[in-house]
């Protein structure tokens, strides 16, 4: 059974946020980003039930958390300069709202389990005044391409609104092993994800999971692989991977989902998140990358 622990409100904070609350009580240990995701998932409740994050605590409110894991100083970390160049250069878009990197194979989102940091820990790093940076979106961290991250919170609310009503539009490369058939456009079934141990996830497939949506296009077939572009319409976990797998053409690298050859083929997932397109003050954004940090060098190798 997991520890619980708990806060008494005081007289000063009567009437403050639980979000803001909860920043005061925790620093700057505890990133912001694991806050929300707890009071969301009502594993931080206010006298024994789920709260929102503006619902105004009273004076003598308990407010009960479960252990959280603190955040390790990215300073300590072994070769930084060369992550903080490497991240730095990765940068493709910049403004007032959002930052879009094309995130390298190999980087964790954001640190834990045992990470000293990951893409939004080193990206705070790189700006000032940057505490209300926070990720919009989640890569895998063996998938490389477009991540967006807000620079304020009424920028993450408006992005995430964005996700919600799936008005953004992302397009993925992935090497598939085997010849993906020309008739085989799309593939729609319900999800379910569930930890396998302490640290990892699958996703399978679950008469009560949830709808899955995801189109393709072949690029080319060369040898036995096929380059498909895969459009993702809804955002379940490993959504793309799981689809390919499941319909006998694993992607190339992916150690989760494949058979003894795909996942030998190379060092590195061969899915990269090419393209996103979303809306930044109203105006229709797209980036794309130049980099694929390896998928053109497999297809050339071949």
């Amino acid at each position: 059974m997991s520890e619980i622990n708990f806060f008494i409100v005081n007289k000063d904070n009567d009437g403050r946020r639980l979000d803001n609350y909860l920043f005061s009580q925790f620093k700057k240990g505890i990133p912001k980003s694991k806050i929300y995701s707890s009071v969301r998932k009502a594993k931080i409740k206010v006298n024994g039930k789920k709260a929102k994050p503006d619902q105004k605590v009273k004076d003598g409110d308990k407010v009960t958390y479960p252990l959280l894991v603190q955040k390790s100083n990215i300073s300590d970390s072994p070769n930084l300069q060369e992550h903080l160049n490497l991240i730095k250069n990765s940068i493709l878009y910049d403004s007032k709202n959002f930052i879009v990197i094309n995130k390298p194979p190999n980087y964790a989102v954001h640190g834990g389990s045992g990470l000293n940091f990951g893409i939004i820990e080193i990206v705070r790093k790189l700006y000032k005044y940057s505490e209300n940076f926070n990720l919009a979106h989640r890569l895998d961290k063996s998938t490389s391409g477009c991540l967006i991250i807000s620079k304020k919170m009424s920028s993450l609310r408006d992005i995430h609104k964005q996700f919600r009503e799936r008005s953004i539009k992302k397009i993925y490369q992935c090497i598939v092993l085997g010849e993906w058939p020309h008739d085989l456009k799309k593939v729609k079934n319900k999800l379910d994800t569930k930890k396998v141990d302490k640290k990892e996830q699958k996703t399978f497939r679950s008469d009560s999971g949830k709808e899955s949506l995801t189109t393709f296009k072949i690029e080319q077939h060369f040898d036995k692989f096929t380059q498909l572009i895969a459009m993702p319409h809804t955002g379940r976990t490993h959504q793309i991977r799981f689809h390919c797998y499941d319909s006998g053409y694993p992607i190339i690298g992916d150690r989760k989902y494949s058979n003894d050859m795909s996942k030998t083929l190379s060092k590195r997932l061969m899915l990269h998140a090419k393209q996103i397109e979303f809306q930044d003050d109203g105006e229709k954004i797209i980036i794309s990358t130049d980099d694929d940090y390896g998928l053109s060098e497999f297809r050339k190798s071949i």
